[in-house]
């Protein structure tokens, strides 16, 4: 379980991941961005807290993703949004299993579009 109680994820590896460093995983009830970052896998919520903007689309850099509507960069192993006070995006711990990636939320969104 994750923090709160949040079961944990598995999807099945894309096959297209590590050439593309970026995939849209869906699961019943979320679209989560996976990423590979300095070698290591990263998730984070497909949809920005503020206002939806796409991740999926965003920048990443030293660690962290830009949302390419408003700008708002969040930490990829936190969640917290570095230039806005109180906003946090889910992310998650990724772990390979076999031929599966099992997803845990570090942290819950939260935010001024919530």
């Amino acid at each position: 379980m994750a923090e709160g109680g949040e079961p944990s994820i598995r999807v099945p590896v894309p096959q297209d991941l590590h050439e593309r460093g970026l995939v849209i995983v869906e699961t019943d009830d979320r679209e989560i961005v996976v990423l590979v970052e300095a070698g290591t896998l990263r998730a984070i919520d497909r949809w920005c807290p503020h206002e939806d903007g796409d991740l999926g689309e965003g920048m990443m850099f030293r660690g962290n993703i830009k949302c390419p509507v408003h700008g708002y960069i969040f930490s990829l192993t936190k969640g917290r949004c570095l230039n806005t006070f109180g906003m946090t995006a889910r992310v998650y711990e990724v772990k390979q299993e076999g031929d599966d990636l099992v997803l845990t939320a570090v942290s819950q969104p939260m935010g001024r579009g919530l």
